[in-house]
């Protein structure tokens, strides 16, 4: 469904639909979670759920209307939900100080391997594209 086909459809149905695609985010969060708790994986339970989400959209092929009008105001304001993250840091300042080489090997990696699969991703779509 488009989002101007969302936007045409009637209140309710509309306000249905959104909640199911909040509800989704949710669910597939909480079952990350506890996958997590029960497998004892070294891993969050939110990158688990967003793993799922990843494997459901690439199935269905898209992102539904409804789904991205309840993630796009998050995204705007994404920086305002790593604040918590951000600030707890620094209560770990002396154990981050004592494994700063580790931290800022992983870190430097971390980044040249989302810089490179980025790259990779982004030239086979233009490659797809291409006419």
């Amino acid at each position: 469904m488009k989002d101007a086909t969302l936007a045409k459809a009637p209140t309710g149905l509309r306000l249905l639909k959104l909640l199911a695609a909040a509800a989704l985010l949710g669910a597939l969060q909480w079952l990350g979670d506890a996958i997590v708790t029960r497998s004892g994986w070294p891993v969050s339970g939110s990158v688990l759920g967003m793993l799922m989400l990843l494997a459901l959209l690439c199935l269905r092929g898209g992102v539904p209307a409804s789904l991205n009008a309840v993630t796009a105001p998050l995204l705007r304001h994404l920086m305002l939900l790593l604040i918590p993250s951000v600030a707890a840091v620094s209560l770990y300042l002396g154990l981050l100080s004592q494994h700063a080489g580790v931290f800022v090997l992983t870190a430097v990696l971390a980044t040249l391997l989302t810089v490179g699969v980025t790259a990779w991703v982004l030239q086979r779509l233009l490659r797809r594209q291409a006419p």
